[in-house]
């Protein structure tokens, strides 16, 4: 079985798989691991730790819940003078524990949720698979031979074989583009800044107790902010008996803008992201701009929001011998924050599958009916709370 894309749902699945006897292999455009930024603060609600706890061995699993950061006490809601708002809470942050809508990149964090570094996460899943993955494997193309199997071509000229392909290269998926084409997801017309700023001693006094202390989800004029403290135990990156090596990271307070592209980026359309953070935070309270002013200016990315629109873009595959996992099937708004806890259960149903089925294709088919469900459902809970997070109130 050949996996394209090495990102947190792939390596969630490689992981299962190995624990099932199931041979795969992983393959990887990125030449390592650490090779670009992989993003900041991860939320991981019941979801996604249930599929974690079904995928990992338990040692890593264990790992995985001592390397988080330390819970965020409380939640508040605040204008950009950091006074108190009522009533601007989605409703999808309070969903029932079974409705998926618990864990926000945007807010409405819930009791038990677990807050992880992103590339932490990763070296946890690459952990004991590392002779699966072959990084520089840049994926090029795809066709499904006389024997139903698929033959996958990579950039470099290397070819191979496989009984089933699992697409989860992320939102800008090579292989959906190639077999679906109608199911790329639509731009929104939102955009998400994303960074963090480490908390040095300086930084500490700029800002300011308070929004180290607990999630702050700062509202303005028609887009909103998060801000979270992510405070690691002392341990964390050195856990007592584990054998893999965890890169430590300082202390920092991760932060995101979400909001229509308009409204975000129109005084400075082709401003580098730091300068639109800046400006956006202009009137703000002195912390709040102190938080972006000391932000690490390499590591702020602005990316668009993209979201599938599964009634619509969805046929039965187009090659038996594919099937998609995570971003890159069904993208959605960070509003939810619901993307990767999707993914990994997309990893964990579809490992139970591939487990219990003698035919990958028909395995792959089972997972997909359970998937397209939940992943609609997803998909809505995300628009429901980005709808409330872009309301104009001011």
């Amino acid at each position: 079985m050949a996996i394209i894309g090495a990102g947190l749902g792939g390596l969630c699945l490689a992981q299962a798989l190995t624990r099932a006897g199931v041979a795969c292999v992983v393959y990887e455009r990125d030449v390592a691991v650490d090779s670009r930024s992989q993003g900041y603060r991860v939320r991981i609600d019941a979801d996604g730790a249930d599929a974690l706890a079904r995928c990992l061995p338990p040692p890593l699993y264990r790992l995985f819940r001592r390397a988080c950061a330390v819970p965020a006490p409380r939640s508040r809601f605040l204008d950009g003078q950091l006074a108190p708002v009522t009533g601007r809470a989605p409703a999808v942050w309070s969903a029932a524990p079974d409705a998926q809508g618990r864990d926000s990149a945007v807010g409405g964090a819930a009791a038990g949720d677990f807050c992880v570094h992103r590339q932490t996460l990763r070296e946890i899943l690459l952990s004991g698979i590392e002779d699966r993955v072959r990084f520089g494997a840049a994926f090029q193309g795809l066709a499904v031979g006389a024997d139903g199997r698929a033959h996958i071509a990579f950039a470099d000229g290397t070819t191979v074989r496989a009984g089933l392909v699992v697409a989860a290269d992320g939102v800008n998926s090579v292989v959906r583009r190639q077999l679906m084409p109608q199911a790329e997801p639509l731009d929104v017309g939102a955009v998400c800044l994303y960074g963090r700023t480490v908390l040095t001693p300086q930084v500490r006094a700029v800002v300011g107790d308070d929004l180290c202390t607990g999630t702050s989800v700062v509202f303005a004029d028609g887009y909103a902010g998060i801000i979270e403290p992510m405070l690691f135990p002392p341990a964390a990156f050195a856990p007592e008996g584990a054998s893999t090596s965890l890169t430590p990271v300082a202390d920092y307070l991760y932060w995101a803008l979400i909001g229509p592209r308009t409204r975000m980026m129109g005084a400075l359309p082709d401003a580098v992201p730091a300068a639109v953070a800046r400006h956006l935070a202009r009137d703000w309270h002195p912390s709040l701009r102190g938080l972006f002013r000391h932000a690490d200016p390499e590591g702020i990315a602005l990316l668009p929001v993209r979201s599938a629109r599964l009634a619509r873009t969805w046929p039965h595959w187009t090659a038996a011998a594919v099937t998609f996992l995570g971003d890159a099937i069904h993208a959605m708004s960070p509003a939810g924050g619901l993307g990767a806890n999707t993914a990994l259960r997309d990893a964990a149903v579809l490992a139970d599958s591939l487990s219990r089925t003698s035919s990958p294709i028909a395995a792959a088919r089972e997972y997909e009916v359970e998937m397209r469900v939940r992943a609609a459902r997803a998909i809505h809970l995300s628009e429901v709370g980005a709808a409330a997070l872009f309301a104009d109130v001011f």
